[in-house]
C-alpha cells in the first residue's frame, strides 16, 4: 500500500480553500453568456423564453465544467445548481427562492440579474 491509496481512502467534507466556491470568478462568463443568449432578443416570447432559460442553464454548466471550479470538485461530493428565470418585465414584480441546507462556511452562491432594454 502507497501514501497515495491512504489519500484515496480519506473522506472530506469540506472543501480546501483553493476549492471554495468563488463567484467573482465565474462573474465575467456569467455575463457573457446572457449576452451571447439574450442579447438579440428583441420581444418577450414566452416559448423562446422558456428554450433560452434552458439554454442559458446549460451553457454556464458545461462553462463551469471547463473551468477550475469544477475540474477540483469532480471527485467530490461538491454540487453546482444553475436555476435561470426569464421573465417580462411588465410592470408587476416576482420573487423566486430556493430552499437547501446551507453551510456559510463551505457554501456559496451567485446571483446575477440581466435587464435587455431592448425587451418590448
Amino acid at each position: 500500500m502507497n501514501m497515495e491509496d491512504n489519500v484515496d481512502r480519506n473522506f472530506v467534507l469540506r472543501p480546501t480553500p483553493g476549492q471554495k466556491f468563488r463567484p467573482k470568478a465565474i462573474t465575467g462568463m456569467i455575463q457573457e453568456v446572457m449576452n451571447e443568449k439574450l442579447g438579440d432578443m428583441i420581444k418577450y416570447d414566452e416559448n423562446e423564453a422558456d428554450q433560452a432559460s434552458k439554454d442559458i442553464s446549460s451553457t454556464i454548466r458545461e462553462r463551469l465544467k471547463g473551468n477550475f471550479l469544477l475540474k477540483v470538485t469532480q471527485s467530490s461530493t461538491l454540487q453546482v445548481f444553475v436555476q435561470t428565470m426569464i421573465a417580462e418585465q411588465s410592470g408587476s414584480g416576482a420573487t423566486t427562492a430556493v430552499q437547501c441546507v446551507w453551510d456559510e462556511d463551505c457554501d456559496g452562491f451567485l446571483s446575477h440579474r440581466y435587464v435587455n432594454v431592448g425587451f418590448s
